[in-house]
C-alpha cells in the first residue's frame, strides 16, 4: 500500500482517481467488439432515403450526426436511435417490444438473439457489425407502411 504524506500529492491522488473513475465509467460503457469499430453512440432515428435503388421507399436506422455508418447503442441508453432499433426488431425479426427509446433488458435480449441468427458476436451490442448484418425494414413513402424487410 502507498502512502500519501502531503496535501499536494493527496489532491493529485484524488484528482487522479476521479478522472480515471470518470474514464473508467466511460471505458466500461464503451461498446464491445460487435461495436468495436464505432466511433459514437447512435443518436437519433434517421429516415434513410435512397432514390435509385428504392425510389418509393424508405428505411429508418440508427444514426449519429456527422457519421451515421459507424455509431453504436447498448443498454441504458435512450434515444430515438433506439427507437428506430426496436422499430425494426418488431418489423423485421417479429419481436414486440415497446418502441419508448430505452434500451432495457429485453431490448438487449432481443438484439442478442437477432445477432446469433444474422452470425455475429452476440453481445447484446448495437454496432457497425449489427447493423450491416440485420435486414432493415422498408417503409412506403406515401402511406408509411412496411413494404419488406431487405
Amino acid at each position: 500500500m502507498i502512502k500519501i504524506r502531503s496535501g499536494r500529492a493527496k489532491f493529485a491522488t484524488a484528482t487522479g482517481a476521479l478522472l480515471a473513475g470518470l474514464l473508467g465509467g466511460v471505458l466500461a460503457g464503451a461498446p464491445s467488439a460487435t461495436a468495436a469499430t464505432a466511433s459514437s453512440p447512435c443518436s437519433y432515428g434517421a429516415t434513410i432515403y435512397n432514390r435509385v435503388t428504392s425510389p418509393t421507399s424508405y428505411k429508418y436506422i440508427p444514426y449519429v450526426t456527422g457519421d451515421g455508418s459507424n455509431c453504436w447503442l447498448d443498454r441504458g441508453m435512450s434515444n430515438t436511435a433506439v427507437r428506430a432499433l426496436q422499430k425494426n426488431l418488431n418489423s423485421c425479426y417479429g419481436y414486440g417490444l415497446a418502441t419508448d427509446g430505452v434500451f432495457g433488458a429485453l431490448t438487449e435480449s432481443a438484439l442478442i438473439s437477432v445477432q446469433r441468427r444474422v452470425g455475429v458476436t452476440a453481445d447484446g451490442d448495437y454496432g457497425p457489425n449489427t447493423r450491416n448484418a440485420m435486414v432493415w425494414a422498408n417503409y412506403s413513402i406515401e402511406t408509411g407502411a412496411r413494404i419488406s424487410c431487405n
